[in-house]
């Protein structure tokens, strides 16, 4: 399963979006080039990770390349909202969809994708997003630091995607 399939199918439960928070240049390093084993839901899949010179991070498997951006919401180095980059959409398009990724102590990543439901609705809310109501509910977040003073409030729970480096090729 494509690695940008997947997080398409984990944001089918609401998602965390905003306008061109980020841009490439916000992107720092999160995950060290290499090859990665993904579990999610029982399936392990293999990407392949490298840092592009823009900051930005390409994932790269069977089916094709995708890059995302990190950006560190802590000083450890621990946590990070992440941002996906369309290279396909045109420059007007500034849409982004955000998740949380959490390294752990023994080196293995978690990804998170906030839902629009519940206490992560009120999270967001509290922090100054709009609830956009629709087939799947948008929590929409008007500026960087409402985005990233609610990421620091979320719990990761539920539906994880584990990330392990397994090489460093």
């Amino acid at each position: 399963m494509r690695f940008l399939i997947l997080i398409a199918a984990l944001t089918l439960s609401g998602c965390w979006t905003g306008d061109g928070l980020f841009s490439d240049g916000d992107a720092r390093p999160a995950l060290s080039p290499g090859t990665y084993e993904t579990t999610y839901d029982g399936e392990t899949h293999r990407e392949t990770i490298s840092v592009l010179p823009s900051g930005l991070t390409e994932v790269n498997d069977k089916d094709g390349k995708t890059s995302f951006g990190f950006a560190p919401l802590d000083g450890e180095g621990r946590r990070f909202v992440a941002w996906e980059r369309d290279r396909d959409a045109p420059p007007s398009d500034n849409h982004q969809t955000y998740m949380l990724m959490e390294r752990s102590t023994n080196g293995e990543f978690a990804w998170y994708f906030p839902k629009c439901a519940e206490d992560e609705a009120e999270i967001a809310e509290r922090a100054g997003a709009t609830i956009h109501k629709g087939t799947v509910d948008e929590c929409r977040f008007p500026t960087r630091a409402s985005l990233e003073s609610a990421m620091r409030q979320v719990q990761i729970s539920g539906d994880v995607m584990k990330l392990v480096r397994v090489s460093d090729r």
